[in-house]
């Protein structure tokens, strides 16, 4: 009589089971970090979109050098924009405020002027073919820049500075930036005419937890446009990415 070779129920059960606990273990991870990718292929895209809408608008109205900056922000984009954008949605901001609310970073509601229903006129949005969203804004508070934001997912959540929602300046000097990069606000001024740091990147600079644009889990996440870029287009270990309050 031939022996037969197999599992017995017991064995089949029991690996099944840590099949499914190392499964719950791994999976989390795997999805954050392909939510990392995916994140950074769309801002990539997205900047890559509007740098090329930029040149085509300075063929045709000149170099950046003598745009009208600041204006509001639909006005802004009607001149500069429209014509050099594939685009399927414009939105106001009265209405991306009351539906589509953002928070800062560290997880605090959002109360700066590119996103917020405080002064509709200033801003003005636009939902691009790849689903990303691009917004035009004019800060009083800043004005010889337009902040510029790319949401990589446009109005879906969690609507968060520095994890979808990442922000830029264009100046007549500098061009477009990164919020960090060379020639843009420094958070601890309001005057407009302070810079980061001129034409220097400092990554320590950028994620310094006493700097409220710094990209950290206690401040605002504005600067961290310029660390994403400046570490190639990635997340890294040390970016705060799970790590932010709820």
């Amino acid at each position: 009589m031939k022996k037969r070779f197999g599992f017995t129920l017991a064995e089949v059960l029991i690996t099944l089971g840590i099949i499914g606990v190392v499964s719950m273990m791994v999976l989390p991870t795997i999805k954050g970090e392909t939510e990392k990718i995916v994140t950074m292929a769309q801002l990539k895209h997205s900047y890559s979109t509007l740098q090329n809408a930029i040149r085509m608008s300075e063929y045709h109205n000149g170099k950046i050098k003598r745009w009208q900056i600041p204006m509001a922000g639909k006005a802004f984009f009607d001149k500069y924009f429209k014509n050099y954008l594939k685009y399927t949605t414009e939105i106001s901001t009265t209405d991306l405020g009351n539906a589509y609310p953002r928070t800062y970073l560290n997880g605090t509601k959002y109360t700066g002027t590119t996103y917020s229903v405080w002064d509709a006129n200033r801003s003005h949005h636009v939902l691009l073919l790849n689903g990303s969203m691009i917004t035009f804004n004019w800060s009083d508070s800043h004005d010889w820049q337009m902040w510029i934001g790319i949401d990589v997912n446009g109005i879906n959540p969690p609507n968060r500075i520095g994890r979808d929602t990442f922000l830029f300046t264009l100046t007549n000097d500098y061009g477009l930036q990164p919020l960090g990069g060379p020639g843009t606000v420094d958070g601890t001024q309001a005057n407009g005419v302070d810079y980061t740091y001129g034409p220097e990147y400092n990554r320590n600079y950028v994620m310094n937890a006493n700097k409220r644009f710094a990209c950290n889990r206690e401040q605002q996440g504005y600067w961290c446009t310029a660390l994403v870029m400046n570490d190639g287009w990635k997340i890294s270990k040390d970016y705060p990415w799970s790590k932010v309050k709820k």
